[in-house]
């Protein structure tokens, strides 16, 4: 993904409403291939901060959103992953906050509308090479059938790999 079109892809973001009682937008931008990482001196964005994470500033970073700065938006570049939730830092602020995905992954998954989860998120990775195909993905998208689960996804009780969200209350 070009870094124009990054920009774009934010700054349309931060141009949407806020949603109630909400006065400012926090996208955390997860690239934990860190394709992005040298290409960051490019984002300008328009009405938003870019921050990114290095491992040792995450305290600092915590500090700025939670008590420095309460009326800025930021995007927060986190080009780190957590083997275990209690390990991030920032998992309340990021709880809240959007989630921004440029990989190859997350593209097939928001084409496919596969729900964004760790566990599905590790099942698209670990058939990298089959949604890498177009017609395959075209294929996928042209059936009807939902996957409510990873299991499904898999094929062990006859899903195919699209997922639309449960309606049941």
């Amino acid at each position: 993904m070009e870094t124009d079109k990054i920009v774009l892809d934010l700054n349309r973001r931060f141009a949407v409403p806020l949603p109630e009682f909400y006065e400012r937008r926090i996208i955390f931008w997860h690239d934990e291939e860190k394709e992005y990482a040298d290409k960051l001196d490019e984002i300008r964005l328009e009405n938003a901060k870019l921050v990114a994470l290095t491992g040792s500033n995450t305290f600092a970073v915590k500090k700025m959103l939670s008590v420095d700065d309460l009326t800025s938006n930021y995007v927060v570049y986190c080009p780190i992953s957590y083997e275990r939730q209690e390990d991030d830092w920032l998992l309340d602020i990021e709880l809240y906050s959007e989630s921004y995905r440029t990989d190859a992954v997350s593209n097939w998954m928001q084409e496919l509308d596969i729900l964004d989860n760790p566990s599905m998120r590790k099942l698209v990775k670990h058939y990298r090479k089959f949604f890498g195909a177009q017609a395959r993905r075209a294929k996928i998208m042209a059936q009807d059938n939902t996957c409510h689960s990873g299991t499904a996804a898999h094929g062990r009780d006859g899903g195919a790999l699209r997922y639309e969200k449960s309606t049941a209350q």
